[in-house]
């Protein structure tokens, strides 16, 4: 799969310079006015959570920590309720977002469920149609759909193409990437770094694609059905994403910033 291919070098070479300090610049604002000086150390840094995946350092750092986790993402569809942990920085201290599935009402299949642990906001993440386009939805614990800052979080999964023949699953892997990230920021709230919402946006979307793939597997639903035979997603192409170099990773996580800027100007 030729990623690298599809993201545009010049726009990353032009922003690479102010957008890969986001996590370090992110970082250093928690500890602004913190350093004690005596010894070198800054004795009111946040103290780290412990937590399955921290997003926290530099762009590799960050990509390292969600490289190669397609066996856990599996293991926690497998697992209904098992909770992954993701920490990062928000507002100048730690917050923690769970990710787990679940079976209710709402829907006739197990789906992704988000809990944001600082404000204890929950959000079912489940399948949709708009037409002929797969949407994503966060819904509340009665299927309502959650509006944030008067937006209706679901999304439609478009992707520009004048020959939709063409698009291959990873494409649809990266479209969904983007969108999640944009819903999440709108749930989640902006305070939260671009690159850190597009690296949750990384794990959540393909534990979401993880999860549609295994109930095709099993479960006859119409919907799941529609949803896979359009993209053509399998469990080896998300494989193949998780697979990817640690510069490729940060390179389509950048390109997943890039949208969020250019979605929220």
């Amino acid at each position: 799969m030729k990623l690298t291919n599809k993201i545009h070098r010049r726009n990353f070479l032009k922003t690479l310079g102010v957008l890969s300090l986001t996590p370090l610049i992110q970082s250093c604002d928690s500890s602004i006015g913190f350093w004690d000086g005596s010894d070198g150390t800054d004795i009111n840094r946040p103290i780290k959570p412990k937590v399955d995946i921290l997003l926290d350092g530099t762009e590799e750092e960050i990509a390292s920590s969600v490289q190669n986790k397609h066996d856990f993402l599996q293991d926690l569809y497998n697992n209904p309720g098992k909770e992954l942990k993701i920490g990062f920085l928000q507002e100048r201290s730690y917050n923690i977002l769970t990710l787990s599935f679940m079976k209710s009402n709402i829907v006739s299949y197990p789906h992704l469920r988000l809990v944001n642990t600082r404000t204890n906001e929950v959000a079912n993440v489940i399948w949709g149609r708009d037409g002929l386009k797969p949407t994503i939805k966060f819904v509340d614990d009665s299927g309502n759909v959650i509006i944030k800052n008067g937006k209706s979080l679901e999304f439609a999964l478009n992707i520009p193409s004048k020959l939709a023949k063409v698009n291959s699953p990873s494409d649809w892997i990266i479209a969904g990437i983007k969108i999640f990230a944009v819903a999440l920021i709108l749930w989640i709230g902006f305070s939260i770094a671009k690159y850190v919402a597009s690296a949750i946006a990384f794990i959540a979307f393909n534990a979401l694609a993880i999860g549609l793939v295994i109930a095709g597997l099993g479960i006859v639903i119409e919907i799941i059905q529609w949803i896979l035979g359009i993209t053509g997603i399998t469990l080896r192409d998300i494989v193949e994403i998780f697979m990817l170099a640690i510069n490729a990773i940060v390179e389509l996580l950048i390109d997943v910033m890039n949208y969020l800027i250019n979605y929220f100007e």
